[in-house]
């Protein structure tokens, strides 16, 4: 099975991964100026953390593992769950312990999802309020600026909305996950004809038809949710939606979103606001997330909370589709090649700079390694010293020369 899951993955190059590092630190230290510090879990849960908690990782997809005392546990599927029963188990959450943030791998089965995931995303476990929701997608905004997209769009629901009128109609589980799937299709005539022999009050069917319709611009989708809400539950998830409106206004973040009253997610440990975010060209979501406060109450506590995850490698290659990374760094700033009779002063050189906290890669002349990028190459010589880099050449002859050289600019 561990084959299984780690097929799907792919191994990037060098230059890739420090793609990823570069956008991860972009990623980090956003996330610092919202206040958030980082989090781990472990990469094995015990297996009864997910089975026995409704509303989380269908079991098939759980990659299981057992230990030599025959004690079953899977590979962490998902880091909201742990890190909610982490944050339930204290006595109460320390006032720097509300915000956190996390970059790890998740893992599933291969046959049913993409196997081994990196994520990076947060977890507010604050206070509920229109304000922190507006503040934590306002995080999301903020987190792919600073990434250089400038075309992305997230689109903003309500669980409770949905689930509201669930509960005005009687359906199998079977039903609701066909209902769910068409909805999300956006697919209206198929919706009225999966309804059409359901026992349903022509008043339910009629809201459930207007669903996917509830797409758009937030001003219009609130005014015609309205109208479709059956009852008081319905209409305050409505008055919900215009005050996270009201709160993102205040961050100028209207040009970026947009609100889906038919968007679903499939982790149903969602309550509240549910939101994904989309960028230019590039058909799949970058980022998921939401508000799930009842999901620590199945760890005996009540605590509201709200995050969100970033899927690392669609970030990556969007970024690399649209050219979002600056040139990379080479991984030395200097190479030092040397014959043998200089190899001495070439390694107390690289030595000395090093000291310094220089990048330095020592060679022998004629190597293979002789066409690296550094920004300058020190060549020691029988005939000669000498430093050049693309612009100039220098001679030297003595170690202190040539640091006083780096001093002076070269």
């Amino acid at each position: 099975m561990l084959q299984d899951v780690f097929h799907t993955s792919n191994t990037l190059s060098l230059d890739d991964y420090q793609k990823k590092e570069y956008l991860l630190a972009k990623m980090k230290d956003r996330f610092a100026t919202y206040g958030y510090r980082q989090i781990q879990t472990p990469a094995f849960e015990p297996y009864d953390l997910y089975q026995t908690s409704t509303g989380m990782i269908h079991p098939e997809k759980m990659v299981k593992v057992i230990d030599p005392a025959g004690k079953v546990f899977v590979l962490r599927p998902d880091v909201t769950i742990p890190i909610t029963r982490r944050a339930a188990a204290g006595n109460q959450l320390d006032w720097d312990d509300e915000r956190l943030f996390y970059i790890s791998t998740v893992f599933r089965n291969a046959s049913f999802d993409q196997g081994e995931q990196m994520q990076a995303g947060i977890e507010n476990f604050g206070l509920k309020t229109d304000e922190l929701d507006a503040e934590v997608i306002a995080l999301a905004i903020h987190t792919l600026q600073d990434l250089g997209f400038e075309q992305f769009k997230l689109e903003i629901g309500h669980a409770g909305f949905f689930k509201e009128l669930l509960k005005q109609i009687e359906l199998s589980k079977q039903e609701i996950e066909q209902l769910q799937a068409i909805i999300q299709a956006k697919n209206v005539s198929e919706i009225e004809a999966f309804l059409e022999n359901l026992p349903i009050q022509p008043e339910s069917k009629k809201s459930l038809l207007q669903i996917p319709l509830l797409y758009g611009d937030p001003e219009k989708v609130i005014k015609h949710a309205e109208s479709v809400a059956l009852n008081n539950q319905m209409q305050e998830k409505v008055t919900d939606l215009h005050s996270l409106l009201e709160g993102l206004k205040l961050y100028d973040a209207e040009q970026f979103i947009s609100f889906d009253l038919g968007l679903i997610n499939h982790m149903n440990y969602y309550s509240d606001i549910i939101f994904q975010g989309f960028v230019e060209n590039y058909g799949k979501p970058v980022l998921m997330g939401g508000r799930y406060d009842q999901l620590a109450e199945q760890f005996e506590r009540a605590l509201p909370a709200i995050g969100f995850a970033f899927d690392i490698a669609a970030v990556l290659q969007v970024m690399s589709q649209q050219s979002l990374f600056p040139v990379m760094d080479p991984a030395v700033d200097i190479q030092i090649l040397y014959t043998e009779s200089k190899r001495r002063e070439a390694l107390s050189c690289g030595q000395a700079l090093r000291s310094q906290g220089v990048r330095v890669r020592i060679d022998p002349i004629g190597g293979e390694a002789n066409n690296q990028t550094a920004a300058n190459v020190i060549y020691y010589k029988e005939s000669q010293n000498l430093i050049a880099n693309e612009k100039t050449s220098r001679a030297f002859f003595s170690q202190a020369e040539l640091l006083d050289l780096f001093k002076e600019g070269f």
